[in-house]
């Protein structure tokens, strides 16, 4: 795979999304032992997108805690205005 929306199939999913949606483990601590995996064996394609996603995931829950419902509204969190293309209203 070159990019992850090549990612399809039970075989590219870490299965961790139940345990960090829980909290039954952080993604800091998933990181941590990727950079540790990396460090004593090797550094591929598998860890990088594991980290990869961590990062986004991260990204849209704190963006989430910190705007609240602004994330669902018509203009997003900075309340932009601009119409659809070719939309008439």
């Amino acid at each position: 795979f070159r990019i992850r929306n090549g990612m399809l199939g039970e075989g590219y999913s870490s299965k961790l999304s139940p345990w960090l949606a829980t909290g039954c483990i952080s993604a800091r601590r998933i990181w941590r032992e990727v950079k540790r995996y990396e460090t004593q064996r090797i550094r591929n394609k598998s860890t990088y997108w594991l980290v990869f996603e961590l990062t986004w995931r991260d990204f849209f829950h704190y963006m989430g805690l910190s705007q609240g419902n602004k994330i669902f509204a018509p203009g997003g969190v900075v309340g932009d205005q601009t119409p659809w293309w070719g939309s008439q209203a």
